[in-house]
């Protein structure tokens, strides 16, 4: 069976994740999401939904990707009683991405993360992310896919950060996970794997080139490792 790559997939997810937050089908691509979900759902869902947006215990939830949502169940064919609580559950992953990531966050990096705490990131990470360039839909999506991995999430933002400061291009931060898996199928523990990536980009390799495995003991896998030791030349 042909294996389809990991870098497809995530960027794929990448384009898909800021669809769901912001656009329409083509068909309708004027449309917001709630001028469709108002012609499209029975009025007492519609009312309910649009309430969870509205709630003043969670402000700032943005409500097309809550209507989005419902859009998506009507389409599929899901009951509207098991729709509704998927929608719960959605709009209280907004609201926790919105109190981790501030009330500028667009909705995009908003759709991210509350992607990445459905599948188990810390909240703790999202507000670790204290850059411009690291607050992107990018960057919690490859911070999401690391976690996934089994990547820490102190060395997974290291090497987020790493990347960010040598302006590594969007594309190539996207295949940084695939990297990543690439040494753990090697045999490199996670932890090791991401360090292996961000000593790649520092030395200007790029993160597609991450070098041969380093022999055990040769060179730290960490800079609390690295602190007090003098580099040869």
């Amino acid at each position: 069976m042909t294996r389809i790559p990991l870098e497809l997939p995530l960027k794929l997810l990448l384009a898909l994740l800021t669809l769901a937050a912001t656009a329409a089908p083509c068909t309708l691509a004027q449309e917001s999401a709630r001028a469709r979900a108002q012609r499209s759902l029975p009025a007492p869902f519609f009312q309910s939904v649009s309430a969870l947006a509205a709630d003043p215990n969670s402000p700032g939830i943005p409500d097309g990707p809550l209507f989005n949502k419902a859009l998506e169940g009507l389409a599929k064919g899901v009951p509207l009683d098991r729709l509704m609580p998927a929608i719960e559950a959605l709009a209280g992953r907004l609201g926790d991405a919105r109190s981790a990531l501030g009330p500028t966050a667009a909705i995009p990096l908003l759709v991210a993360g509350a992607d990445a705490l459905q599948k188990g990131l810390p909240a703790d990470a999202l507000r670790s992310l204290d850059s411009d360039e690291t607050r992107s839909a990018t960057a919690v999506l490859v911070l999401t896919e690391l976690h996934e991995a089994g990547v820490p999430t102190d060395r997974a933002l290291a090497v987020l950060r790493e990347a960010t400061s040598q302006r590594t291009r969007e594309d190539r931060i996207l295949d940084i996970p695939a990297d990543v898996r690439r040494l753990i199928r090697d045999g490199r523990p996670p932890s090791d794997a991401a360090d292996q990536v961000r000593r790649g980009l520092r030395a200007g390799r790029g993160n597609g080139d991450v070098g041969p495995p380093v022999p055990p003991g040769s060179d730290p896998t960490s800079d609390r490792a690295s602190s007090g030791r003098t580099r040869g030349g």
